[in-house]
């Protein structure tokens, strides 16, 4: 298993022991070599996650709505909950309607996951249990 960085990835996360290489991601940030098209884990601190939901919405939406052709997509935050509840982040959007944004489109776009992941180390380890995960079901054909 080869894991795919966007290129366009400013922090990437460390997997220490897993090799990795860079390549333009249409969608989402890591990914699976050969399964580009299939699943892929999108890499959000609070900061960017507040002005994807806010100003940079639209392309945001375009995005996830892309992934929506995907077996399985998620965007794996670097912070709790409850910091993006308190607002501590360098948006104006309101926290509400930062956690309301989140919790609709979970529901309205069906293969999309949130996770908050509570910081930088654990969301590197989650994005790579999720991409073990969905590479081994697609390995053994039970997508």
């Amino acid at each position: 298993m080869i894991v795919l960085i966007d290129d366009r990835e400013k922090r990437p996360w460390n997997f220490p022991g897993v090799e990795t290489e860079t390549s333009h991601l249409t969608t989402g940030d890591y990914t699976v070599k050969g399964w580009e098209d299939y699943f892929a884990v999108e890499r959000k601190s609070l900061d960017d996650l507040a002005t994807s939901v806010g100003t940079n919405r639209n392309r945001f939406e375009a995005e996830v709505q892309r992934a929506q052709e995907f077996n399985h997509f998620a965007v794996v935050i670097e912070a709790e909950r409850a910091t993006a509840e308190a607002g501590d982040y360098y948006s104006n959007i309101h926290p509400n309607a930062l956690t309301g944004t989140v919790d609709k489109w979970q529901f309205k776009y069906g293969k999309l996951d949130f996770i908050w992941a509570g910081n930088r180390e654990n969301a590197a380890q989650e994005c790579l249990r999720l991409l073990d995960r969905w590479y081994l079901l697609a390995a053994s054909d039970l997508f």
